[in-house]
């Protein structure tokens, strides 16, 4: 399920013109009636108990179930009036207007828009892919059945919202939420895509009008409405696989979609070849591409040019988006037949029965699931929220506790939900409630803040190292004596504030020290400079970064042994150590059966020979431990290092950012400590070309809305359509890199980066540089010969000339192989890379899963490089961190480019006029995605209280690790509003 708002009056424009009518685009005066009986598609459907609060009390009375008229749904949406006596429902929407000119052409101050008010909320639920093709290809019977289970689910899942989800607030300032008397929705079934693609799937648009327990109407609490949305979404896809389950022989799994990734949840037995097939959208334009340039070299006798394939291109991404025509749902049925024919060769109906093979069984009963399955799901439950931040919400356990029981088939949706609150609530007796002490009555439906005793721990052990001494440490006096200045000559070529930095730490005597610096300041070159005086003065120096494509740049620039963080890890006290201690251990039960002295000796060779690959991986008195990027590593992962390097009296030194992006795990404690300091600060730029450039960017870190003025008045923003945008940036980054540059294509979100990357393969194709012929990668796109690509997994065993495949690194195609593998050269990208380089084998499986287009990329990818230049897709919704990032790689040139429009089919278009892109860029600034510790949120809501664990040393001895103590947990906030998230 996604959620959308409605505003204003493009709002009630969407609803009625392209939702209620199926995405029809209708024209000006059109009947919707007339729409209906040309599909067969049922009219929009009236839901929700606050229809019972409509009417003047007489008999007449908007029932659940009946059709939404277009007058009813004007008066609903569009004034915010009761549809049957005319009269407002509370305060009408503000309707907006535009400033109309005086005579000397200026606008009047009185005659200012009126505020975009919200009308309603659209939520779109949507079946799994693989339902919508079984329901396509399946024969009538089975078709009604899915359709059926389909509403079944969505009627349980608004009986869920409004017991839930529905919300008004009162009191002054609004600071007390209440239930309500129900909500007012309209629901419209949709069939297919814009692309004429099966996809079953109905709008619920909920009005921003909901009457109190007093009679007297409010709007909605849309906060609520809007943090809920992954837990109705997840109890809608969980239900739904109930209701379908119980009428046809199903079976359900779960599918690897990537790392970072949800898997995907389908019906055993449709593949993803038929997925792929009713996913046409980008196959589409790439077609008519490919034909339209076969027809211009006949014409012209020659490949086309970047800007004449420019205008095609946006020719054939507006002629290939349907206007979705009008269709009869018979004539869909028989297309979507026709094309999984000539796909498989095997009749649709012999597709569907491949998925119609499980097995009938007893559903269960909340009570049938017994302790240790329950206990299993709370596990699960905690872990997979605790892993993904160091705050959950009641709403997070709640998504988390329905995919933990994802595949348990439950009897009807009332168990399914006394599950659900089973698992949640226990669940949340297992955490540490944060925010305790807030009023009750001024809390939000499922706020509630929670985390875990772990991840509270794991940040007082950071707490406590930044604060600790007895770490290696040269004395101030000791760097004013002769031997040791001539043997810290490095620090001559520093800046005052890299300087100071060095010997901070060098002095310093703290187990975790922390080094901050901006983008540009120097970093890499305070690191180089610390270790050569750190290895001559007082040892070794171990680097390690979160990633392995940053753990090799530092290698580089450090001249020292560097590595990722969860590599060390897994060596030192991971799996990785536990192996060679069962091999250590089975060598030592066969000694006494050694029957000569030469086999006693191979034994002890074998042991040896662990023994020093476990030495490799253990941390030494006198070492130092610098982390790169620190502020992507996650919490757990710093505490395990800071604890290793206690026990072996070494230090560990932080270095990063804690104003860029933060780690995509439970993270935010690098943020911690720079926040609470003192820390040492890099404050000089060095990498812009441009001294403008340089104060725009540390204006910009802070989000000071000069650093727009800047990059204004020096041409770096440019704002348009999307089709526009992604054009210029792509032909942008294209040019720079046919003229030796090193540029970066660069937007936050994936679905972005595949648009980017489509197109330009689709213009080396065109020019005849790639070939059209290739394999499909792990993003569903092709690639050929002449292909960047970019690998998204580490793999050891891929050796190439500088170690072995990483993820992030970019590479070029030099062959495609039979059966799927490719020959590929590193790439030049961020400064590495050459044409003269080797190519490496990647195997076809790795191909298939692990590697991505690479002309694009995200910015969560770009954190750490620098290169000649940047081009950066900004649209709403991106956080001022990752526009810093991106905006701060390029030393010649950074570049952004804004979207004021939406290039999702299925958004709901903004209210009004386009926004300016100085609007949308002023709205990424006011945007953060920056994550607080759990400590941090404790401290905000008990000022004076400690956090609820107690940490003590279990002694003081060298090699001894810290054990931590629960305190008693505070008491628990009584559910003032029925059980956590049952009905």
């Amino acid at each position: 399920m996604s959620v959308h708002k409605l505003t204003g009056r493009d709002g009630v424009r969407y609803l009625t013109r392209q939702v209620a009518a199926g995405d029809v685009p209708l024209e000006p005066g059109a009947s919707l009636t007339a729409y209906y009986d040309q599909t067969g598609n049922p009219p929009g459907r009236w839901y929700g108990s606050g229809l019972a609060g409509l009417g003047d009390g007489t008999s007449h009375k908007l029932l659940p179930g009946a059709p939404v008229s277009e007058d009813a749904m004007l008066a609903v949406f569009g004034k915010g009036h009761d549809p049957l006596t005319g009269e407002p429902l509370g305060r009408p929407f503000p309707q907006h207007t535009q400033p109309s000119p005086t005579a000397d052409g200026a606008a009047t101050a009185s005659r200012r828009p009126a505020p975009r008010a919200v009308v309603g909320f659209d939520l779109t639920f949507t079946a799994p892919k693989s339902v919508s093709v079984l329901w396509a290809l399946a024969d009538d019977a089975t078709r009604q059945k899915i359709h059926a289970a389909h509403r079944a689910a969505l009627a349980s899942a608004l009986e869920f919202v409004e017991a839930k989800v529905v919300r008004t607030r009162v009191g002054a300032g609004g600071r007390r939420q209440i239930r309500t008397n129900g909500m007012l929705a309209a629901a419209f079934e949709h069939f297919d895509t814009r692309a004429g693609d099966p996809n079953l799937h109905t709008h619920v648009v909920i009005a921003n009008k909901t009457q109190g327990p007093d009679g007297q109407w409010r709007s909605l609490d849309g906060k609520t409405v809007l943090a809920a949305a992954v837990t109705v979404s997840e109890f809608y896809d969980t239900v739904l696989a109930d209701e379908l389950t119980r009428r046809l022989p199903l079976e359900w799994e779960m599918r690897d979609r990537g790392e970072r990734r949800n898997p995907a949840f389908e019906i055993t037995g449709i593949g993803e070849d038929l997925l792929a097939e009713f996913s046409t959208r980008s196959g589409q334009i790439h077609d008519a591409e490919l034909t339209w340039a076969a027809d211009f070299h006949s014409t012209h006798g020659r490949a086309p040019s970047r800007t004449e394939t420019i205008r095609a291109r946006q020719h054939f991404t507006v002629a290939t988006r349907p206007p979705k025509t009008l269709h009869r749902l018979s004539d869909l049925f028989t297309e979507w037949a026709n094309r999984a024919r000539v796909l498989t060769g095997l009749a649709p109906r012999d597709l569907a029965t491949r998925a119609l093979r499980g097995q009938y069984g007893r559903a269960l009963r909340a009570r049938d699931v017994g302790p240790e399955v329950r206990a299993a799901l709370v596990a699960q439950t905690i872990a997979d929220v605790s892993e993904r931040r160091s705050v959950w919400t009641t709403w997070n356990l709640g998504a988390a506790a329905l995919r933990s029981s994802k595949l348990l088939r439950m009897a009807d949706p009332a168990e399914r939900r006394t599950l659900l609150n089973d698992i949640t609530g226990a669940a949340a007796k297992t955490c540490i409630q944060l925010d305790d002490t807030r009023d009750p009555e001024s809390r939000r439906m499922g706020e509630e803040l929670y985390t875990s005793v772990e991840l509270l721990e794991a940040e007082k052990v950071l707490l406590d190292a930044a604060e600790t001494t007895g770490a290696p440490r040269r004395t101030s006096y000791d760097l004013q004596r002769p031997d040791v200045q001539r043997s810290m000559a490095r620090l001559e070529g520093l800046a005052a504030d890299q300087r100071a930095a060095v010997e901070a730490i060098l002095t310093s005597g703290l187990v975790l020290d922390a080094l901050v610096g901006a983008a540009g300041s120097g970093k890499t070159t305070t690191m180089a400079a610390l270790t050569s005086c750190w290895t001559r003065n007082i040892g070794p120096v171990v680097g390690l970064a979160p990633s392995a494509s940053a753990a090799h740049t530092l290698t580089k620039a450090l001249d020292a042994p560097c590595e990722t963080t969860a590599k060390w890890l897994w060596e030192s006290t991971g799996t990785g150590a536990a192996t060679r201690a069962v091999a250590f251990a089975r060598l030592e039960e066969l000694k006494p059966a050694a029957t000569s002295y030469g086999e006693l000796e191979r034994i002890r060779r074998a042991q040896e020979r662990l023994r020093a690959d476990q030495d490799q991986w253990h941390l030494t008195p006198g070492q130092l431990v610098i982390v790169d990027e620190a502020s992507l590593a996650d919490t757990r992962t710093l505490a395990a290092l800071v604890t290793q390097a206690e026990a072996a009296q070494t230090k560990v030194l932080l270095v990063g950012d804690h104003l860029q992006r933060g780690s995509v795990d439970a993270g935010g404690a690098f943020g911690m400590l720079a926040r609470r300091g003192p820390t040492a600060e890099l404050t000089t730029l060095w990498r812009f070309t441009h001294a403008w450039e340089a104060r725009a960017s540390l204006e910009l870190r802070h989000a000071q809305p000069t650093a727009l003025d800047a990059y204004q008045a020096h041409g770096a923003i440019s704002t348009g359509t999307s089709e526009q945008m992604l054009s210029d940036s792509l032909a942008a980054a294209t040019t720079a890199r046919e003229n030796g540059r090193v540029a970066i294509l660069q937007a936050v979100d994936n679905r972005t980066v595949n648009a980017l990357n489509a197109r330009a393969h689709a213009d080396g194709v065109l020019a005849g540089t790639i070939t059209g012929r290739g394999v499909t990668l792990g993003d569903g796109l092709t690639a050929g010969v002449g292909d960047r690509i970019v690998t998204r997994r580490n793999n050891r065993r891929l050796r190439t000339p500088d170690g072995y495949v990483r993820n992030g690194s970019f590479w070029d195609i030099t062959a495609v192989l039979p059966g799927g593998a490719i020959l590929a050269r590193p790439a030049p990208q961020g400064g590495t890379g050459s044409p003269d380089q080797p190519s490496v084998r990647l195997p076809a499986s790795y191909v298939r899963v692990h590697v991505d287009l690479g002309y694009a990329t995200t910015t969560a990818r770009t954190q750490g490089m620098t290169v000649d230049e940047t081009h950066t897709i900004a649209a709403a919704g991106m956080g001022r961190e990752d526009l810093y990032v991106a905006m701060s790689r390029g030393s010649d040139l950074n570049r952004v480019y804004v979207l004021t429009d939406t290039h999702d089919d299925d958004c709901v278009p903004r209210a009004g006029e386009a926004p300016s892109g100085r609007n949308v860029l002023d709205q990424i600034l006011a945007t953060s995605h920056v994550e607080l510790t759990a400590t941090e949120t404790w401290a905000a809501n008990h000022p004076d209280a400690p956090v609820p664990i107690l940490a003590t040393r279990a002694s003081s001895e060298p090699g001894l690790s810290r054990s931590t103590h629960r305190l008693s947990q505070p008491t628990p906030v009584p559910v003032r509003d029925g059980p956590v998230l049952g009905i």
